[in-house]
Order: structure tokens, then C-alpha cells, then sequence
């Protein structure tokens, strides 16, 4: 059957959007985006996983001397990735090192799974805070980033089928979160640890109170407590007291898990209250 048209006549804009709500219209855009959708291949997901769709932009580049030439089409093109469909995340690629393909998926898997609302770390009247207030400090710091694609990353493989190559990939990318708090300390004075700084030692003691050792976790925590000491304790600490929260959470919850000894002995999420109990159901999942 042969495509049948039929010509509409509008006179101001708003007339068309009237248009658009019609029967036959709408039964006629209903028809065609159901034959695209029939037309494609079925796309089955499990819970929780990010599909990725990439598009290849064809762009050519010619001077406008070429733009009238016979030849012009033979030009050389450009492919430009342009990434879109459901992941949560900065299609410019915005991250603080340099880009590797697992990083959207990380970063959404990150923002839609493990910074969720935790209200102990958020305090009442906010909600939040770790996607609002923590997540543009993580952008900012490259170590503190590799440390987040770090705890995504194997937080991820523990709901996944694991494979040698996924568990090789994680020792390299602990490696590198690792070497990256090393540089970073190199170029700070010991007075002015950033926030970013703190926050990526603090995570990286988290992350091995839930999947390295002992030995590790008591480095890096130990580490923590030199560089909150040199900042001015845990009240000098910024994110309007999160990031103070974040370090006591860490310590709290790994010290109740494991039966280690405290860090930050006596340290509340806010000066003057009591500390809540730990919560290690949130702390395994999200911290």
C-alpha cells in the first residue's frame, strides 16, 4: 500500500500544537514510531544495568573554496561519538582524567545505586547530599574520582557474573586510585590538604574495610587521621559538616563490622550531639 499524504494548512504556530492533538494525527504518529520500534532488534535488560547507545556523527570539514567543488563529497569526514540513551551522566566526558569507556556506566552505576539518601549523613531538613553537595567535590579531584570509580567498579562486580578479567581490571584500578593519593599528596603542603584530598583517603579506607584486609584498611585510615589532624581536626572539614559526617560514618561502621579499634574516638557527626548507631546495611551498599 502506497504512503498517502495529505497536506495541512496552519496559520499561526499555536494551531499546529491543536493539530497535534487530533485522532487522526496522533493514531498516524502511533502507527509509525510502533513500525520503528518493530523494526528493531529486541533489547532485553536485567535490573539495574545501564543500556548504552552510540551514534557516529558524520561532520565534514572543507573551506568554502571546496564547497562548490565537484570533488567536495570526497573530503575527508570526522567522527564525532556522541553518547545518549539512558545513562545519568556529562556527555562531554567532564571527568578529571583522562576518559575510559567503563566510566559512564561507573559513574551512573555510582550516582543511581550507591549515592542514595542516607539520612544520618545528610542530617534532617536535607536529602541528598551525597548526589548534590559530595559528587561535585569528586568531580574535582582526580584521585578522589579514580577512588569512586574504584568502590563503584566493585560494588558493580559483586551484583555481576565475576570474571578474572573484571577481578584483573579491579587490582589495576585500585592501583591507580592508590598512586593518584600519592601524587596528589606530593603537591599539597600538609596544611592544606583539600577536602577532595581527605575525602579520596577516607573513601579508599572504606573501600578496604569492605574489600581488602586489615593491614591495608589501618594505612589509609591512619593516613585520614594525619591529614584531618593537619587540616585543624574534624571541624575544619568542608561541605557545611558532610564531608566531618563522611569520615566519622567510614569509621564508625567499619570499627562495628570488624570489631576494630576507632580512628576518631569520641567523633560525632555534629559537635554536641550524640553519635546515631552504625548502619552497616547502608555502609556495605553505598559507602
Amino acid at each position: 500500500m502506497g504512503m498517502e499524504f495529505v497536506f495541512i494548512n496552519i496559520k499561526e504556530p499555536k494551531d499546529a500544537l491543536q493539530l497535534a492533538k487530533e485522532p487522526e494525527i496522533r493514531s498516524h504518529v502511533a502507527r509509525y514510531q510502533w513500525k520503528q520500534v518493530e523494526n528493531r532488534p529486541s533489547l532485553k535488560r536485567k535490573k539495574n544495568t545501564v543500556v548504552s547507545i552510540r551514534l557516529d556523527v558524520q561532520v565534514q570539514t572543507r573551506s568554502d573554496s571546496e564547497a562548490d567543488s565537484p570533488d567536495s563529497s570526497d573530503q575527508p569526514s570526522v567522527s564525532i561519538p556522541f553518547q545518549f540513551g539512558g545513562l545519568r551522566v556529562d556527555p562531554f566526558r567532564s571527568y578529571p582524567v583522562a576518559f575510559k569507556s567503563f566510566m559512564p556506566v561507573l559513574v551512573d552505576h555510582y550516582l543511581m545505586d550507591m549515592a542514595v539518601d542516607i539520612p544520618e549523613l545528610d542530617q534532617p531538613g536535607n536529602k541528598g547530599l551525597l548526589r548534590t553537595s559530595w559528587f561535585p567535590l569528586v568531580m574535582t579531584e582526580p584521585a578522589l574520582f579514580l577512588v569512586i570509580m574504584l568502590l563503584a567498579a566493585s560494588h558493580y562486580a559483586s551484583l555481576q557474573d565475576q570474571s578474572n578479567e573484571v577481578k584483573l581490571n579491579l587490582l589495576s584500578l585500585r592501583c591507580e586510585a592508590i598512586q593518584a593519593i600519592n601524587d596528589s599528596l606530593k603537591y599539597q603542603r600538609p596544611d592544606r590538604v583539600s577536602d577532595a584530598l581527605v575525602g579520596a583517603i577516607a573513601k579508599m579506607g572504606s573501600y578496604e574495610a569492605m574489600y581488602g584486609d586489615m593491614d591495608s584498611y589501618s594505612v589509609h585510615m591512619k593516613g585520614l587521621r594525619r591529614a584531618v589532624g593537619q587540616r585543624g581536626g574534624l571541624t575544619a572539614l568542608g561541605l557545611n559538616g558532610l564531608l566531618r559526617r563522611i569520615v566519622v560514618w567510614i569509621d564508625r561502621n567499619a570499627a562495628f563490622l570488624h570489631g576494630w579499634s576507632l580512628y576518631f574516638p569520641g567523633a560525632t557527626f555534629v559537635p554536641g550531639q550524640a553519635l546515631p548507631d552504625p548502619n552497616p546495611g547502608h555502609f556495605l551498599a553505598s559507602s
